[in-house]
């Protein structure tokens, strides 16, 4: 088994006589023995967000990743925002905001026919490398879909450019339940349109938030940590690190 995959602490739900944070190369097999289904997070998890920067920099020559960067995480905190403040502001909407905030932020003047043009490369984002193969080996065990926050028709879009469409069961995402992640009602709508119990579904996410927002409502959780980042200190932790989808296929028998 490779040593970048690693099994981390279950977080306070868990009462499995395995509790405890382990090695790297330590997993128990029998923590997703009941998983019936995977729903993964889209954007940044199958779909390269980052991917757009080179985009922006053909605009604004050495920008583009700190500019992708921002807006990506900007939405994340639109989304956090208007979930505390209990108002419900569309995905689409969250998105232009984020944009308009990343060009005031940076300095950037950006005309509108090449922000919209900018919005709708989430419909041609690639995929990261290992995914088309990764699904299909998951497929074989596991039904898969999609839970996000983004609006369903450009994530449906973006699979069938990608031509991973085939692999998912249903594309479900909370905004149109006017809820966001990481909410425990965003992770309810996947329980409940999915029809599993929450042992049953395996939420896959490769932002740390999502993780920690799927934690908490109870599913166990796989994290995709491509880049090595640090996980936020909030006494919930993923059952699963893994540094791309191959290995997590790897680490979960398909």
């Amino acid at each position: 088994m490779p040593s970048s995959y690693f099994r981390l602490s279950h977080h306070p739900r868990s009462t499995s006589p395995h509790h405890g944070r382990c090695p790297k190369g330590d997993f128990v097999m029998a923590d997703f023995a009941r998983v019936k289904a995977l729903a993964f997070d889209y954007y940044g998890t199958i779909a390269d967000k980052q991917a757009l920067a080179a985009e922006i920099d053909e605009r604004f020559p050495g920008q583009g990743a700190a500019f992708a960067k921002l807006w990506f995480a900007q939405i994340q905190r639109y989304c956090f925002q208007v979930g505390q403040m209990e108002r419900h502001i569309t995905w689409d909407e969250l998105t232009i905001a984020g944009f308009n905030f990343a060009c005031a932020d940076m300095g950037l003047e950006v005309p509108h026919v090449l922000r919209d043009q900018w919005i709708k490369a989430d419909t041609r984002l690639p995929v990261y490398p290992e995914v088309p193969e990764a699904l299909a080996r998951l497929a074989t065990r596991f039904g898969l879909y999609v839970l996000s926050m983004a609006t369903p028709w450009m994530i449906e879009k973006s699979q069938a450019n990608a031509g991973i469409a085939e692999y998912f069961k249903d594309v479900i995402s909370a905004e149109p339940h006017k809820v966001y992640k990481p909410g425990r009602a965003a992770y309810e709508v996947g329980q409940r349109e999915i029809g599993v119990a929450v042992e049953e579904l395996g939420f896959v996410s490769g932002n740390a938030f999502d993780v920690i927002g799927a934690a908490n409502f109870g599913y166990p959780t796989i994290w995709v940590r491509r880049y090595g980042q640090a996980l936020d200190e909030l006494g919930q932790e993923p059952d699963l690190v893994v540094k791309n989808l191959k290995e997590m296929a790897e680490a979960l028998g398909t």
